[in-house]
């Protein structure tokens, strides 16, 4: 908690839209030595709104901790970003705070899911498949194999299902067989030879390459408490309240820290 307040402590004056947590915990593969991953959309000033700099994302490490704007999480929404989306499937427990942005989101995630989600996800696979081709310690060696056999799976499910929103969480089966690869690992080989099998998968399933009428909802979405800041009607949360659930989401995830 030292860690995530002291990264916190330059935005101590900025108000909060939403705070969630991503990640192995919101994956649900976090282990004892599992970070807490920190996403966090703030609300802009009202003068950045009106002079069209309300479009940033930071991201602070060791924590791990992402601050975007509410135009900057809807630019990831509408390019279908896998790891944005998942914050509208989020499981219980990883949603910290919400102001009802994420809230208002949620029915749009399956429309927001497009071929485009897929083809980033495959490419993060076949990115991860490449490093590992190097020389890596045991543990962060395992994480990758799991992580990509994550996005392997996670592409499967919604190309099955078009009208399915992208997964945060997988199946049970599937956590089960993810875990034990970040524990055992897997054969390198069958790895590789699994993302062909997908790509060719997916090209069968294709997922529909836009939806023009979600995103276009997502944007009045965001519009409206961009407009309630300069109004001074969005409700918001401190910066104080995300520490205070980071706290709680940590004690129960580490009971004995």
């Amino acid at each position: 908690m030292d860690d995530f307040e002291s990264a916190l402590e330059p935005y101590g004056d900025t108000r909060v839209l939403a705070a969630w947590v991503g990640g192995s915990h919101a994956h649900g593969l976090a282990g004892p030595g599992s970070d807490i991953d920190l996403r966090i959309v703030i609300a802009p000033d009202p003068a950045d709104i009106l002079l069209d700099r309300a479009d940033a994302t930071i991201g602070l490490h060791d924590p791990d901790i992402s601050i975007m704007t509410p135009v900057a999480f809807l630019k990831g929404l509408a390019k279908g970003s896998p790891n944005m989306l998942e914050a509208l499937a989020l499981p219980a427990g990883c949603l910290l705070l919400d102001s009802g942005l994420l809230d208002g989101l949620k029915p749009l995630a399956a429309g927001l899911a497009t071929r485009r989600t897929v083809d980033m996800a495959l490419g993060n696979a076949a990115s991860n498949l490449h490093l590992l081709e190097r020389d890596m310690d045991a543990r962060r060696r395992r994480k990758m194999q799991a992580e990509s056999m994550r996005l392997l799976l996670a592409a499967g499910l919604a190309c099955a299902d078009p009208a399915a929103p992208w997964p945060c969480r997988l199946p049970d089966d599937d956590l089960t067989e993810l875990r034990r690869i970040r524990e055992h690992g897997m054969d390198g080989e069958e790895l590789a030879r699994q993302l062909p099998a997908m790509r060719e998968y997916a090209a069968a399933h294709r997922r529909p390459a836009s939806n023009t009428k979600a995103v276009r909802e997502a944007e009045r979405m965001v519009a409206n408490p961009l407009k309630g800041i300069i109004l001074g009607t969005t409700a918001s949360f401190p910066m104080d309240g995300v520490l205070s659930a980071v706290r709680m989401f940590a004690g129960d995830a580490y009971p004995m820290a």
